[in-house]
């Protein structure tokens, strides 16, 4: 059974692209499992992870980006998602990934995020109601309608989303089985989890209202929070600071975030952004900065973290 993740954070630059990239990577090169990642954020940061803006602009105009793959949905067209799937989308040197694809993202598709009709004010008939109901859901259930076309050529999806809960982290919440947060931590960068998690509450709650309104047998309303990351923690000597360190712990000890906050972290290393930069995984990359990092072996402990939480059932 596929696993299918949402890697969210409403604050930017908490690391949640590049945690949700080299997790991707991971699994595939280190557990060998097929991944699908999916780049729904219109800054289009994963997709340049992995591709140059030559070859994106190439794709975009041969072939197309989740935009399009978007707007066939809105008009009621057919999804023909393997097309727009992009295979082996990471290459180290002249030779890809094996198992690793991507949905590239574009700007294009921040228009489309501010969408989405509501299920309030008043209507005359029961009829009326229902329509409303249903709309509201299928403007939600778009992703989940991409992943079920290809749900049996990958073990995880993994969805690079916004900095928001707008209508297209709605799509994305709605068809995983589980979102990641990631959290630098400090003070701003985690004041808001709380709330985070309680909102994406709320989501699930006004979607489980409405589909019996809409006459949906469905049951799945949203993810449930899988894991919380912490990333960029900085290390004084060979211990971590005492402000990041208390803030991890406090965080660990909240009710919403019990059993919840992964041990291992990512420390604050330049590497990273080496490694960014070529558009390859820290631990492909040359550069003294990289070979430093990768020697920590992160991002793969993170993963493995992560297979031993959400793995589906009949993946064990």
């Amino acid at each position: 059974m596929t696993t299918v993740v949402s890697f969210i954070n409403y604050k930017g630059g908490v690391g949640k692209t590049t945690t949700a990239y080299h997790v991707s990577c991971s699994l595939a090169q280190h557990f060998r499992q097929k991944v699908l990642m999916i780049d729904i954020d219109p800054q289009t940061n994963l997709t340049f992870l992995c591709a140059s803006p030559t070859q994106w602009q190439r794709r975009k105009r041969n072939v197309g980006t989740i935009k399009n793959l978007y707007s066939q949905y809105t008009q009621r067209h057919a999804l023909d998602v393997r097309r727009f799937i992009w295979n082996d989308a990471v290459v180290i040197g002249r030779y890809p990934i094996s198992g690793l694809d991507m949905i590239p993202c574009d700007i294009d598709l921040l228009g489309e995020d501010l969408g989405g009709g509501q299920v309030v004010g008043t209507f005359p008939t029961m009829q009326a109601i229902r329509q409303n109901a249903q709309q509201y859901l299928r403007e939600r259930s778009f992703l989940m309608k991409v992943i079920d076309a290809v749900r049996d050529r990958y073990d995880w999806v993994l969805i690079d989303c916004p900095p928001n809960l707008y209508l297209m982290t709605q799509n994305a919440l709605h068809a995983s089985n589980y979102y990641v947060v990631t959290a630098i931590p400090d003070h701003l960068s985690t004041i808001g989890l709380s709330i985070l998690t309680q909102k994406i509450r709320n989501i699930g709650d006004v979607i489980s209202a409405t589909q019996p309104l809409a006459g949906s047998k469905g049951t799945h309303t949203v993810a449930d929070l899988g894991a919380i990351v912490f990333v960029k923690v900085r290390i004084g000597g060979s211990m971590i600071t005492t402000t990041h360190d208390t803030t991890m712990r406090d965080i660990a000890s909240e009710e919403f975030a019990r059993d919840k906050v992964v041990p291992k972290y990512t420390t604050e290393l330049i590497g990273y952004s080496e490694a960014a930069e070529n558009r390859v995984p820290v631990w492909e990359h040359d550069s003294e900065n990289a070979r430093r990092a990768a020697q920590k072996n992160e991002y793969p402990e993170i993963t493995r973290e992560l297979i031993a939480r959400l793995r589906r059932p009949s993946q064990t």
